[in-house]
């Protein structure tokens, strides 16, 4: 087990615990607090690289939460008032005056066979679905997240970059809303960086090669299409939803190592622990090779 996933579920069951007495009233303090605690993410940056025995890093980093814990609870939990404007009911509204639309596309050169998509979620709301004429589309609307964009060309093979470039929390109205679309026509690469988003991909309609995610604490859901002979998936998650739709006519494998998880495989035969397949693995001539590194996950691989 990585350091990252154990870093990830202790972080937040601490955070939900605080969180739950908070609501009940039990323990007070300032959510504004928890955001110039941004220091700890370079500590525990430090000690996941610093060439230590996995025990030690865990002690550490224990350590490290207790710190924040107690100065969460050590602070004033003190009132802000981030609203400019007049709230006319019970609910939290988003002045529309503060959305960003940002839009991109890049034209498609008909010699390109290949692309590959890095992709950098922070959070919100994202989509990959749907064709375009162009390489691809790209939406955003929020008021939080904006991101940039690149794409060039290397003989036959295009590269797209889109990179978020921060979050900022202005209110306490979180809003964000993200499509992406492609073109059908390349054999695509996704590498896929997701945080705390609920990411949604209908990739049907496309040639996937391989579908690389770094997740965080994300809802994930992707459909695989059935167009390529053989797709691979890795997914390297920490606190996150995995669901998984895989076509009838296509075999699959599935590896997995998790950590407090829970498991739900329909229409696979168990070859041995941590290794299943389904009954037409060995006559179907196109495969779908899952790898799954989880921690504190819901893993759901369906068949459609």
């Amino acid at each position: 087990m990585k350091y990252g996933k154990i870093f990830w579920g202790i972080l937040l069951v601490t955070l939900g615990i605080l969180f739950a007495f908070r609501n009940f009233g039990i323990i007070d303090f300032s959510i504004h607090n928890i955001f110039r605690l941004w220091p700890l993410l370079l500590v525990f940056w430090g000690i996941a690289i610093i060439p230590l025995k996995p025990m030690v890093k865990f002690i550490l980093t224990i350590i490290a939460i207790l710190i924040a814990v107690v100065f969460l609870l050590k602070s004033p939990a003190r009132e802000y008032h981030w609203f400019n404007w007049h709230r006319v009911d019970d609910y939290s509204q988003i002045d529309e005056s503060d959305l960003i639309e940002q839009h991109f596309a890049e034209a498609f050169d008909s010699d390109i066979m290949f692309a590959e998509l890095n992709l950098d979620v922070a959070a919100g709301d994202f989509r990959i679905e749907n064709t375009c004429v162009d390489l691809f589309e790209f939406t955003n609307e929020g008021n939080s997240v904006s991101y940039d964009v690149n794409a060039e060309k290397e003989n036959d093979k295009a590269i797209i970059e889109i990179n978020n470039e921060g979050i900022h929390i202005g209110n306490n109205k979180f809003r964000e809303e993200s499509l992406l679309s492609l073109n059908e026509q390349p054999v695509w690469d996704l590498d896929i960086n997701v945080g705390a988003a609920d990411m949604k991909m209908d990739l049907r309609p496309f040639k996937i090669a391989n579908i690389e995610i770094d997740g965080g604490a994300a809802a994930i859901d992707i459909k695989v299409g059935d167009r390529m002979g053989v797709t691979n998936v890795s997914i390297d998650a920490g606190a996150s939803s995995i669901k998984i739709k895989i076509p009838e006519s296509s075999a699959c494998e599935v590896k997995f190592k998790t950590f407090l998880s829970s498991q739900e495989l329909d229409g696979f035969d168990k070859i041995k622990k941590g290794l299943y397949q389904t009954p037409n693995f060995t006559s179907s001539a196109n495969k779908v090779y899952i790898e799954v590194d989880a921690a504190v996950t819901s893993l759901k691989i369906k068949r459609y």
